[in-house]
């Protein structure tokens, strides 16, 4: 006897998936083939066959809730192999950044993050803060730092300046990442609730740094193996630009201090200095591969908008804080702050908004890995042997 189940279907939350990046979802017809070709997905209750029909049938509490969702590393194996063309991986990716939308604190950013005009809005806020505490800095001095010799970019805005704009969109960021991981992972431990079988929160969290650093997952997909060095090449390139940033900010405050260190801007044979320049280097490589092969494989894969100006804040934030010592070095003055001021804004951008926009699967993936394991749901599967 066959018992029935009630379903609250949320036909917008279908649209909006169509909208932004699963514009086929309903060509799938449950024939499994994704379960199959998919080398990540666990026994039991596999995906991405479930998440293909919780979205046709718009079951959003059941898909914002959904650990799998994170455990898929969108290598596209599933999509190559589907006979009907509904790219299922694309589909995963359009569920995350409804899962990221859903969770965000405050939501509206992330909203603002699907559209064009949004955008415009998110980022004429970081242009005009920066320009304004440009304005300020120079306004007694008719811009003296244009003339200036040489050039050094704490002459246009103090070190001071722009630790007043970007301490408090860190703290901005940390507070709204640590809002919506709060409630996602409340989500998951509805829906998966621990078992016996799961590791222990230390040995969960430890297991996932190796699985993230190693790029296991990575290596299991078969049709885009490339992406596994092209992504690794991104994300270690961004923490090595993250650690540059941190060690240039500790030297000028230490300088500051009556330190004996050296005083910025480095010389090109500081080991700081070859840490950021190494990292742009690998970090550009890894965006500019990524894009090509998203470009190249455009038919099969399909990018919102919401994608792309994740990519593109991570382009020109590289480029142009590469550009930045090209122009400074060739003593470019107006190109060298112009372009400077570009870079300000794109990593304010980058910053302020990363639990809200795309950037946020840098919080909500670990989450979702290091949950996978203490539930006892997947813990083999990114085991680091």
């Amino acid at each position: 006897m066959t018992g029935r189940v009630a379903v609250s279907a949320d036909l917008n939350f279908v649209e909006g998936l169509m909208l932004h990046g699963a514009a086929d979802l309903k060509k799938c017809y449950q024939c499994s083939t994704c379960t199959v070709a998919c080398p990540l997905t666990p026994d039991e209750q596999p995906f991405p066959r479930k998440e293909m029909l919780w979205a046709q049938w718009g079951m959003q509490e059941k898909l914002v809730r959904d650990m799998d969702l994170w455990l898929c590393h969108n290598c596209n194996d599933c999509t190559d192999q589907c006979p009907r063309g509904a790219k299922p991986g694309e589909v995963m990716s359009a569920l995350r950044n409804q899962t990221i939308e859903h969770y965000s604190y405050p939501q509206a950013i992330s909203k603002a993050a699907k559209t064009g005009a949004g955008n415009l809005v998110l980022i004429l806020i970081p242009m005009l803060l920066v320009a304004l505490a440009i304005l300020l800095k120079n306004m007694g001095n008719d811009f003296a730092f244009l003339t200036a010799k040489p050039i050094v970019y704490a002459n246009m805005l103090p070190v001071t300046f722009v630790d007043l704009i970007f301490l408090p969109a860190a703290l901005f960021a940390l507070f709204n990442g640590y809002m919506g991981i709060s409630k996602f992972i409340g989500g998951l431990k509805e829906q998966y609730p621990p078992t016996e079988a799961g590791e222990t929160f230390f040995a969960s969290v430890k297991g996932t740094i190796q699985d993230v650093l190693s790029h296991i997952e990575f290596k299991k997909c078969l049709s885009n193996k490339s992406r596994n060095i092209w992504h690794r090449l991104m994300m270690y390139g961004f923490l090595g630009l993250f650690v540059t940033t941190n060690a240039v900010m500790i030297l000028h405050y230490l300088k500051e201090f009556g330190f004996d260190v050296q005083e910025t801007p480095l010389p090109f044979f500081h080991p700081v200095k070859i840490l950021g320049n190494v990292s742009a280097v690998a970090a550009f490589s890894g965006i500019y591969f990524i894009v090509r092969d998203r470009v190249k494989n455009s038919a099969e894969s399909v990018l919102s908008l919401f994608d792309w100006m994740f990519i593109g804040n991570m382009f020109f934030t590289v480029v142009t804080g590469i550009m930045c010592q090209v122009f400074r070095v060739g003593d470019q003055a107006v190109l060298a702050f112009s372009t400077y001021y570009i870079h300000l804004v794109m990593v304010f951008y980058l910053l302020a908004y990363a639990p809200q926009t795309k950037f946020g699967h840098i919080l909500f993936r670990p989450a979702a890995m290091i949950y996978s394991r203490y539930s006892g749901r997947n813990k083999n599967i990114f085991r680091n042997l």
